[in-house]
Parts: structure tokens; sequence; C-alpha cells
């Protein structure tokens, strides 16, 4: 059952993700060609400022969810009820902190976008991104049982439709010409509608969280759900700093243009980065009740197998990334929308060292691990700040991205797998670090193999855009399954591929009968 609710949110969320890609791009190319870079750069820089006022959020969407996989495996209605009466409150105080600190930055939006944008009622466009995040507030909570329950697919449907209606609104307004603020106004409507309509979902699941009732946690129980939280507010705070900060930091030393190029590659990148973290994300649950019901050697074996997707997908997507990106952008905008190599190898970089965590976070969340190195994320924000700053002073923007590259590395990267290690699977971590690094090396490896085939081969940029994208598509997946063919995680890998298509054949045989 856990197999099959993983590749259920799997396949609706990597669906619902590529329609979110196609319908992004396509607003993107409308949005600088009717609006223009300056409006790309505020847009980003206010997503930014958006990331940043998330804090607020204080991790309880990571600590619910954890607190309510043994309540649902259990049935435990009146547990669910009093967790659910807990995050709704808490939203409501987080809604209204959120628009507080919100409203109390106006004045401060000059010295952010350092006075150098002709934009014309930038106050009122930064008020309706605040109102756009401050309106999921009011239903979220809901969203969190859905997920424990291993059932994101149907968050994932929902979110799908109202993505392709609100981007295609946003692409009509664009080209007739109406005002950004109109623009913005229609995606708050959008927004409200579509987390009404997941509330609603919600309600016809479990209808036990319908109407009003009493129930409540235990003093010691809430005392451990705040404990968790307080942990993961650090994480939180530690995420939101490390991610959320690269376009003020552009903003503030380089300008908004800077930050409207970079949108482009955050596009890109983010567009990627959200697909294939919902490989992980949408099987998180499926890990919860793993360890909750399963023995040390089964989970450290299932970790082993996601830690090798992990490397194989993000790997396969940083070769992909070098070879394709500049010619893809100068393709889809032009040269005058390009970065240099260097400062796109460092974007590839952060890329690739994010990407490659996902499998110890998944599992990090899972197990509960929170208070484990608590004060940790909040040296990660403090060395990503710094250095980030530092670099770019010397490097320029290259060195935002390397600055948040060494900050992980010196963090999340070697604690994560130490605490699961030691706390889940009560093994050493030493050959976690040895896979790492020859897992590295061969995306290093692929990279160079193609470089220098696509030199040899057409050294005009023009030319060797067609072979770069069949050598990307090639060269790291043949590689990779030569070396990796007769392990026992390609072959646990190959089965769930195999039992897919054995399943979809029998199901075009069915609908033919």
């Amino acid at each position: 059952m856990r197999v099959q609710n993983s590749l259920k949110n799997i396949f609706f969320g990597l669906s619902g993700q590529f329609i979110s890609m196609i319908m992004g791009f396509i607003v993107r190319t409308v949005f600088i060609y009717t609006l223009g870079i300056e409006y790309l750069g505020i847009e980003g820089l206010f997503t930014s400022i958006l990331i940043m006022l998330s804090l607020a959020n204080l991790g309880f969407d990571t600590a619910m969810i954890y607190s309510l996989y043994k309540p649902i495996a259990e049935e435990d209605k009146y547990k669910i009820q009093a967790l659910m009466n807990l995050y709704k409150k808490a939203y409501r105080i987080i809604a209204i902190v959120v628009l507080i600190i919100g409203l109390s930055l106006i004045p401060f939006l000059p010295y952010i976008t350092d006075g150098a944008t002709t934009i014309s009622n930038i106050n009122i466009i930064y008020i309706l991104f605040l109102l756009n995040s401050v309106s999921s507030y009011y239903f979220v909570y809901k969203h969190s049982i859905i997920i424990a329950d291993q059932r994101n697919h149907i968050i994932s449907k929902i979110h799908s439709m109202f993505i392709f209606i609100s981007n295609l609104i946003q692409i009509t307004l664009l080209l007739i010409g109406l005002n950004y603020i109109l623009i913005l106004s229609t995606q708050i409507i959008c927004r409200i509608v579509e987390n009404g309509y997941i509330a609603h979902k919600a309600n016809l699941l479990y209808p036990y969280l319908k109407g009003k009732n009493n129930a409540t946690l235990t003093c010691n129980e809430k005392k451990m759900f705040f404990e968790n939280l307080y942990a993961l507010l650090l994480y939180k705070i530690s995420g939101v700093v490390i991610n959320g900060t690269d376009n003020l930091i552009i903003s503030m030393f380089v300008g908004i243009a800077a930050v409207g190029i970079y949108s482009n590659y955050f596009l890109i990148i983010a567009t990627l980065t959200t697909f294939l973290s919902y490989l992980f994300y949408s099987i998180t649950a499926s890990i919860g009740n793993l360890i909750v019901q399963e023995d040390d050697e089964k989970k450290y074996f299932i970790f082993r197998v996601l830690n090798f997707a992990n490397f194989w997908i993000y790997g396969f997507c940083a070769v992909c990334l070098w070879n394709i990106i500049n010619p893809f952008i100068t393709l889809w905008l032009g040269e005058n929308y390009l970065f240099d190599k260097f400062i796109v190898f460092a974007i590839i970089l952060n890329f690739y060292t994010a990407g490659m965590q996902d499998a110890t976070t998944a599992f990090r969340d899972a197990s509960g691990l929170f208070k484990k190195g608590k004060y940790r994320p909040i040296i990660a924000a403090i060395i990503n700040i710094v250095a980030s700053i530092i670099l770019a002073k010397i490097i320029g923007i290259a060195g935002v991205f390397l600055g948040t590259v060494f900050s992980r590395i010196c963090t999340y990267f070697w604690y994560d797998p130490y605490i699961i290690f030691k706390f889940v699977f009560k093994k050493s971590v030493k050959t976690y670090f040895i896979r790492y690094t020859c897992y590295s090396l061969l995306v290093v490896i692929c990279i160079a193999l193609i470089e220098g085939l696509t030199i040899l081969i057409y050294p005009e940029p023009i030319n060797s855009i067609i072979i770069r994208v069949l050598c990307s598509l090639i060269i790291p997946n043949i590689l990779f399954l030569m070396l990796f063919k007769k392990t026992d995680e390609f072959k646990y890998l190959f089965n769930i591929l195999r039992t897919l298509i054995l399943r979809f054949k029998y199901w075009q045989l069915a609908r033919d009968v």
C-alpha cells in the first residue's frame, strides 16, 4: 500500500508540476515581451521578501504532518481532531503576523530596490503580493491531513487545474494590455478559491473535521509538539535565509536588472527543483509509515534506494543543465539574458548540492529528528549571509550562490546523514560519504565527456545545441546503467518500474476489451 500511495502521489504530483512548468514558461515569455525585465526583477524581489516572511509559518506544516502519522495509522480520530484544532488556531495567528510584518516593511522598499526602479505604484504591487501570501494561511491547515494520509495526489490534481486556469487568465490579461495590478488581483482570487476548494475536499474525506469540537491535546502531547516546533523554527529560519536571500543580495550589490536576468535561470532551476523534490515530498508520508512499522534493516535499504535515485536524478539533471541551459535561454530570450559560464557553474552547483539532500531530508523529517543539532540551522544561516555578501563583493553574482553552497557543506551536508545513520539505522555514516563522493565524480566525468565531444564535433555554439541535448540524454544514463545495473538498489527500482509498465499494459488491455 505504501508503494501504491507513493506512486500515485508521484504520478499526479509530477503531472501537476509538468503543467506548471509549461504554463510558467509561457507566462514568463509573455511577461518579458509585454512588461519588460524591470517588472520581472520586481516580481523576483518581492517573491524573495515573501519567502522571508513565510518564516512566520514556524515550521507548523512539517510538525503537524509528522504528528499526524501515528494517529492516522491508528485511526485515532480524537487525536486528529485535537491536532487540527491546534493547527487551525495557529495559522489564524500566523496570517495576522505575516500581514503586520509585511506592512511594516513598506517604508524600506526604496532601500531594498536601491531606489533604481521606474515602476509606478510599487507599494500597491507589494501589498498585492503580500495579500496573495496571507490569503493562503486561512485554509492551508486542511492540506496537512491529506498529505499525512498519503493522499497528496488529491491536492496535486486540484492545484494543477487552478494553475492552468490562473496562468491562462494571466496570459490573456497580459496580451490585451491590462495593467500589472489587475493581473495580481486575479491571482489572489484564484489562490483563495483553490485553497477553499481543497479545504472543502478535506471535509468530504474526513467528515469528523467538520463543525466545532472540543478535542484538545494533553499537556505532555503539547509539550512534545512545541519542542519539535521550536527545532523546526530554527530549520525554517535557516531554509528561508539560505533560499530566500539570493535575490535580495543581488539586488543590493548588483542591481534589479541582474535580478531580472537571474529570474529566468531561477524559473528553470526552481521549476526543475520543485518537480524533482516532489518525488521525495510525495513519499515522505510513506517513509513515516515505514519508520513506524518496519525494522532498521528495511529502513536502511529503502534509504539506500532513495539515495541512489536521488543521485541518478540530480546527477543527470546537473549534466543537462550545464550543457543546455545557456543555449536554451539564447533560443528563448536572446543572448542579452545570459550569464557567463562561471555564474552558471555556481548556480548548478547550488542546485546539485541542495538536491542531493532530498533523501536525507525526507528521512530526517519522517523520523522526527528535529531536535538533534537544532542550533545548526542558525549557524548555516549566519555562514550563508556572511559568505554570500563577502563573495558577492569579490567575484560578483557567482559569489552569492557559492556562499550558499559553502554554508550547506559546513552544516546540512554532513550532519543530516550523521544523525539519520546514528539514530535511525544505527550504522556508520562513512559509507554514505564514500557513495556521495563517487556519485559526484561520475557527474563531473559526464560533464567533461560531453563538453569535449561537443567542442570536437561542433565548435560553433548554435550547431552544437542538438548534439549537446542528445549527449546529455544518452551519455549519463548509459554510464550510470553500466555501473549500477547489478546493484540491489537498481534492481529494486527496476522492479517497481516494470510493475508500473505491466499494470499500464493490463489497464490498456482491459479498456480495449
